[in-house]
């Protein structure tokens, strides 16, 4: 058995084969995670819960979701313990509102289905035929870009279960991130572990409207490095990719940070203490940015500028290369630019490519109505950007800017990049 699934625990100086236990049990978010702030954006991790009650074994958890799936979400796996972790929450219709799921399953937690990755396989195959009609998108985002606009905006057309940003995919980018090299078989075993779940979250969501037959997945911006992982494992799955201008992205995490106040990104810049702040961003790294040689070692202050097009730079170079190993890679690129300009008009235009025919009379209205409100209100990651304010980046902005992207080399010399094959309103693609 590849050592991703094999089962073992240590026993002194020994290691020893185990039986795995799936099982139930009622726990609450600790009240860390109920409070708003940057650590909430860690990754979900089975030790976010205070338990309630003891654990109670599923003695047959393939049986039991099958009748009760419909109540338990993907949350996060543990690559340490091999288990895969699902939450039942207190509020459903709460969860699948908010702008980030994985944040509010957390807090909502009421209770934790745990199955060994050992047997997924069994759990996965009985509700396997029930989801083979269903259609899966991914939305693989460059961050600050619109992306949790796009995906509300999806939902609100009727046609599909929209959810955005489970931290299973996380981890699992995470995982293989930290190999330095994975043997064949163990790249294999990852990639049924990821088929998995695709079905266990298909069948979850189903299970609430069985007449929609689409599902689309917003992706935290650090599961992008293995957007090809994901697709040679799900090679059916429609990939979107939204980006934004580089200064406008600068801006947007700039405007974050000194909560929409010029004065205060001025005195913090000023004085480096962006230099500090950035560290709340760890958790949107799949690996901090600090700890690539390249971006370490440009002889520019290491903040907010320096995080901001770093952060960009992975990302958009990802995309860059599957764009030109194949041009189709993405099924639609899309950019903030024309997002936030044609609104409705530009979602309609995202199905049209996707060949998904909107039936619903009411979808633009419905569209409409979620760009009259901020996506993201209420939380420590909400836009703050120029609006009527205007731009923030200037003449020192854009020399740390330049020094950057001239220093790194990485084929991307200019902060306004278009990607070849990105959708534009008046043609189905820019080509540049």
């Amino acid at each position: 058995m590849c050592v991703l699934f094999a089962d073992r625990r240590r026993s002194g100086n020994k290691t020893q084969k185990y039986s795995p236990m799936a099982y139930l049990q009622e726990v609450r978010c600790t009240s860390l995670y109920k409070k708003m702030g940057f650590h909430l954006l860690k990754p979900t991790a089975i030790s976010h819960f205070d338990q309630v009650k003891d654990k109670v074994p599923v003695d047959n958890p393939s049986e039991f979701f099958r009748d009760h799936g419909g109540d338990y979400f993907v949350s996060c796996a543990d690559f340490d313990t091999k288990e895969l972790v699902l939450i039942k929450p207190t509020d459903r219709s709460k969860v699948r509102r908010a702008a980030f799921f994985n944040e509010a399953l957390r807090e909502h937690a009421e209770e934790l289905f745990v199955i060994p990755f050992s047997q997924l396989a069994d759990v996965s195959a009985t509700v396997a035929s029930d989801v083979a009609h269903i259609t899966t998108m991914f939305i693989h985002i460059a961050m600050r870009c619109g992306s949790t606009l796009l995906i509300k905006a999806l939902g609100a057309t009727g046609m599909m279960h929209a959810l955005s940003e489970s931290d299973v995919y996380v981890n699992i980018s995470r995982y293989l991130l930290s190999k330095k090299e994975l043997p064949e078989d163990g790249m294999e075993t990852l990639l049924e572990f990821i088929r998995h779940i695709n079905t266990l979250f298909n069948y979850t969501l189903l299970q609430e409207d069985p007449s929609k037959t689409i599902t689309c997945y917003k992706m935290r911006g650090q599961v992008g490095p293995i957007a090809d992982v994901l697709q040679r494992a799900l090679p059916e799955v429609k990939n979107i990719f939204i980006y934004r201008n580089l200064l406008g992205t600068l801006d947007s995490y700039a405007h974050v940070m000194a909560n929409g106040r010029y004065w205060k990104y001025w005195l913090q810049t000023t004085l480096n203490l962006d230099c500090l702040y950035i560290n709340n961003y760890n958790d949107l790294q799949a690996t901090p940015l600090r700890d690539n040689p390249v971006f370490d070692s440009i002889p520019v202050p290491h903040g907010i500028v320096w995080f901001s097009v770093c952060a960009w730079l992975e990302i958009m170079q990802k995309a860059h290369e599957l764009t030109k190993q194949d041009p189709q890679w993405f099924d639609v690129i899309l950019r903030y630019e024309e997002l936030s300009k044609y609104k409705e008009e530009m979602v309609m235009k995202v199905m049209e490519v996707l060949g998904i025919k909107c039936v619903d009379e009411d979808a633009k209205a419905n569209i409409r109505k979620v760009f009259e409100v901020n996506s993201q209100a209420g939380h420590s990651l909400a836009s703050r950007g120029a609006s009527g304010g205007g731009s923030w980046v200037g003449e020192w902005e854009m020399g740390i800017v330049s020094k950057i992207l001239q220093h790194v080399n990485m084929g991307i010399s200019k902060p306004d990049l278009v990607l070849d094959g990105t959708l534009s309103f008046g043609s189905d693609r820019i080509d540049k």
